[in-house]
């Protein structure tokens, strides 16, 4: 369904996010403006949706039932009016100008951009060793990505319904599984000064299931699209997989100081990441996710 007075549709999935959420509304309220759209699904809601009054150019759908994050972009897609879709989390908070420098960045022969994720939790022990350990590869600095983040992505909507959105049983992952295709083919630009600050998990009882979920998806992403050490996808391999993802990441930080110091000084915390992770590899898909 579209309409030529929108330019692009702002999707923010949801699932008990009002910790969140509210801050991320805030700060993409100044970037409204007629020819952009903003849609929430709030799914798992125990409420009628009456919360969103407080942001009147929010257009909300409430789903009682949990929905996964593909599911609900996709659900979310459906109605949007835009040409482009831009997708947004409920714990990104986008910086100023965070829409216009993506939309600028979609240029002819471009069908996504991507932009840089900034870590939201820098006075957290355990959400800086989250943040490194999922969103390095969105660092601004980053000069070729192979996958976007659905966190900060924005596609065309003819190429988001060619390609069929979202894989609606995969989380996390999805995304990657969407833009690694994207990139491959060439048509996925990055645009480091489109930036976000994620709110990661910050308690150890958040963070270990989640690495979990992340090793078990990245077994599923491998069978799924051609990804890059993909051979190392093998449970029997896990060990060997955790081992090689430290030694990345350490490569990944030296053009960044700062950040290479605080993942020195995290290690124990990255090591006990990294173990969950692999622990996922090899046991596969985990049971109901929560956010």
């Amino acid at each position: 369904m579209s309409d030529p007075s929108i330019r692009t549709s702002v999707i923010i999935p949801a699932w008990r996010a009002w910790a969140t959420l509210p801050a991320v509304l805030d700060a993409l309220e100044p970037q409204v403006c007629p020819n952009r759209e903003v849609i929430v699904i709030d799914s798992g809601a125990d409420h009628k949706g009456d919360e969103f009054d407080r942001w009147p150019w929010v257009q909300a759908i409430v789903r009682h039932e949990r929905l996964l994050p593909g599911e609900a972009r996709n659900l979310a897609s459906k109605v949007a009016r835009g040409d482009v879709l831009a997708f947004l989390d409920a714990d990104a908070i986008p910086l100023p100008d965070w829409l216009s420098r993506l939309e600028a960045a979609l240029v002819p022969g471009i069908d996504a951009v991507a932009g840089a994720v900034l870590n939201g939790t820098p006075q957290s022990a355990v959400g800086t060793a989250g943040y490194l350990l999922e969103f390095t590869d969105f660092l601004p600095h980053q000069h070729a990505l192979v996958h976007g983040a659905s966190c900060n992505l924005l596609i065309r909507t003819a190429t988001f319904k060619d390609t069929a959105g979202f894989d609606e049983d995969l989380w996390p992952g999805e995304d990657t599984v969407l833009t690694f295709r994207l990139a491959a083919a060439g048509r996925l630009a990055f645009a480091p000064d489109a930036a976000v600050r994620h709110l990661n998990r910050t308690a150890i009882a958040q963070f270990l299931p989640h690495q979990r979920r992340l090793g078990a998806s990245f077994r599923r992403i491998c069978q799924r699209v051609d990804f890059p050490y993909r051979r190392i996808g093998h449970p029997a391999l896990a060990p060997l997989a955790a081992g090689l993802r430290l030694m990345a990441l350490a490569k990944q930080l030296r053009p960044h100081p700062r950040l290479a110091l605080d993942a020195v000084r995290l290690l124990p915390l990255l090591v006990l990441g990294l173990s969950a992770w692999a622990w996922g590899l090899i046991a596969g898909s985990a049971s109901a996710p929560s956010s």
